[in-house]
């Protein structure tokens, strides 16, 4: 039976690392999935083992149905338990119940997709619903409540939607999360009147970042598909976990939502941890707080409707309170609720005047283009708001602001911190004035040396700039990726030694933490279009990689200002001993610069950081060199003995 590869760390010096005991992190028991609390017999999993493979043979003659998800939810959540010991019921016979309902329902549907039927999808009540993600083409899960009478589907009046992110669970892995959602006849926390409420997986326990953020939008859009909803009348909302969730996502995206609510979520890394000046990580790693802490996101609540509520007693309540200051501090008023008495839930009479808030900013509608649009970002990664798109910064990393106005048919812009600014064509202004500076015409306008705006075509002088998903290192893996693993010996056993065990380690973590098995392709087998489609992760060196060869060996250095040999690894004006030391980083690839690389990274938070939600970030920003005689643990692959950020056109900073 398969198990997954053994870390090359302990995890028992973990299980005192719980931040709090409000709840938040309070059922973490030393790693995420937890060890199985009622374990099975070598016996009962063997059983399981030969359903699961009988029934996954069954399923290959409707794999390629375009509704094969609802079914492959089933089978891998099965699989995930068995190869993870996911076990977490009171009693061995308790998973085996869930085991055997869950395999029970793909059965049941793959007989109905084999004569082409979807029965699931009918009539109202708790649903289970799967689709396949762009990420990694895993199928992942989310749950849907349809109101009684609701009527629904192509054809029909589109329909309202509310997104509900769940709060921490550290023992809602698929098998458990599926068995709910499959199960349960409960509503959920709200109910709102002829509205359609669905409840993404989010990759399980990542506080909706990374791909549980993407997840988030997946399960939208699928369900926006199936259901004919209304794509201006969509709510965020969450509680706990799904409260900062809501908060994150919510700053991010504001363009998307008719409302988002915040219940009892945190906001940002430093007050969440209670860090004080002798405690703060490295400088990149709190500039690299930057992507989710929401407070640089702020104003971007001016473009949605936004409700807080926080219990009275709530530990919690000081993230809402802060926010609320924040924005008060921009001019921005919002509706903060308190439930009286109340800890870390909600009041039962105050959810009502919050359901009730949403239900008239979801009746309102989202406006798609707006007259007024604020844009707020630290990050290219979160660059676009209705019809505006930052496309460069003057200083990276820094608080950026954009904040366009029609005023009839002139468009009236106001920046801080902006080099590169797109507006939408459809806006249809004849005329534009940015930062007191008037303009004629165009869509793209850079600012020069001097200060001085211009206007050019989208494609000129823009080529060779950072695009949204460049760095950190981690940040494609929101996205499409695939993993190019090395096909033999590095040039030390050093470096062959790491690379091996790191690039196991992703894959595990990755299938462990984030729910999908990635896509893996050898080097001669990934084409013109894999460089297009995915981003490469590619791992080792130009001895056991071909195609780290070919990066390595492409074009000039200013292309990848990297040379590596078994003597010497140098990067810029650094030189170690390259036996000994590896380089990790983000880049565009220089064999299809349309395209990009990872380099000997994956997730760089780790372990030690799943004890509380509020530590899964980003933890190395554009490169790094990495000292591996330090043997890699819970919380670093390596000694960082160099890292940085690429400039704004990935060149080395002096």
């Amino acid at each position: 039976m398969y198990r997954p590869l053994l870390l090359l760390f302990s995890f028992a010096t973990l299980a005192s690392a719980q931040l709090r005991s409000d709840g938040a992190t309070a059922s973490f028991r030393g790693s995420l999935p937890p060890k199985p609390i009622a374990a099975l017999s070598e016996a009962q999993e063997a059983a399981i083992e030969q359903e699961l493979a009988a029934v996954t043979a069954s399923f290959q003659a409707v794999k390629n149905h375009e509704r094969a998800a609802d079914a492959d939810i089933f089978l891998k959540a099965v699989r995930y338990a068995l190869d993870f010991d996911e076990w977490y019921d009171k009693k061995p016979e308790d998973g085996i119940k869930k085991v055997s309902t869950l395999l029970v329902e793909a059965k049941i549907r793959i007989a109905a997709l084999k004569n082409g039927k979807t029965p699931w999808m009918e009539g109202s009540g708790n649903k289970v619903l799967g689709f396949y993600s762009a990420i990694d083409g895993s199928p992942q899960p989310y749950g849907v409540e349809v109101p009684e009478g609701l009527s629904f589907g192509k054809g029909k009046k589109p329909v309202p939607m509310w997104i509900w992110l769940h709060g921490r669970g550290d023992t809602a892995t698929d098998l458990h999360f599926v068995y709910g959602k499959l199960t349960s006849k409960k509503p959920g926390q709200f109910q709102p009147k002829g509205t359609i409420v669905i409840h993404p997986f989010g990759r399980y326990c990542n506080g909706w970042k990374s791909a549980g953020e993407t997840d988030v939008f997946e399960a939208r859009d699928d369900a926006k598909a199936r259901f004919n909803v209304d794509e201006n009348r969509i709510a965020l909302a969450g509680f706990s976990m799904g409260g900062a969730g809501a908060w994150h996502i919510g700053a991010h995206f504001a363009d998307q939502w008719a409302c988002v609510h915040a219940g009892a979520g945190f906001a940002d890394v430093k007050r969440y941890q209670k860090l004080t000046p002798d405690k703060y990580p490295a400088w990149y790693e709190q500039t690299l707080w930057g992507v989710y802490d929401v407070p640089d996101y702020a104003r971007n609540f001016f473009n949605v409707p936004l409700i807080v509520y926080s219990g009275e007693n709530d530990t919690q309540r000081d993230a809402a309170a802060y926010m609320e200051g924040i924005l008060k501090n921009e001019g921005l008023t919002i509706p903060h609720l308190i439930g009286p008495g109340m800890g870390h839930k909600y009041h039962p009479e105050v959810i009502k005047e919050v359901q009730a808030k949403i239900e008239a900013a979801v009746e309102k509608g989202r406006d798609p283009m707006p007259k007024k649009v604020v844009l707020q970002s630290k990050t290219l990664g979160y660059n676009k708001m209705f019809w505006v798109q930052l496309l460069a910064q003057e200083k990276q990393w820094e608080d950026t602001r954009i904040e366009a106005e029609m005023d009839g048919q002139v468009l009236r812009a106001k920046t801080k911190n902006v080099a590169a600014v797109r507006f939408d064509p459809a806006i249809k202004a004849a005329s534009y004035e940015i930062d007191g500076q008037k303009l004629a015409s165009g869509s793209v306008f850079l600012r020069d040396a001097k200060g001085t705006w211009k206007a050019q075509s989208d494609k000129e002088n823009t080529a060779s700039l950072k695009k949204p998903e460049s760095g950190p290192i981690e940040e494609p893996l929101k996205r499409p990726f695939l993993v190019v693993l090395p096909e033999g010996d590095g040039a030390s056993p050093q470096v062959t030694a790491w690379v091996n065990a790191e690039s196991s380690h992703f894959l595990t973590r990755w299938r462990s933490l984030m729910r999908g098995d990635v896509r893996v392709k050898k080097a001669a087998e990934v084409t013109p279009d894999d460089m297009l489609r995915y981003t490469l992760v590619l791992w080792g060196d130009a001895a056991s990689n071909p195609l780290v060869a070919k990066v390595l060996g492409a074009g000039s250095t200013a292309s990848l200002p990297l040379s590596w040999t078994k003597e010497k690894l140098v990067l810029g004006t650094h030189s170690v001993d390259g036996s000994t030391h590896v380089p990790v980083m983000i880049r565009p690839n220089p064999l299809e610069p349309r395209g990009t690389i990872i380099l000997n990274s994956g997730l760089t938070f780790r372990e030690a950081h799943d004890r509380t939600n509020s530590l899964q970030n980003p933890k190395l920003p554009d490169w790094a060199i990495l000292d591996i005689t330090q043997p890699p643990n819970a919380e670093t692959a390596g000694k960082v003995v160099a890292a940085d950020f690429f400039d704004a056109n990935w060149k080395l900073k002096k």
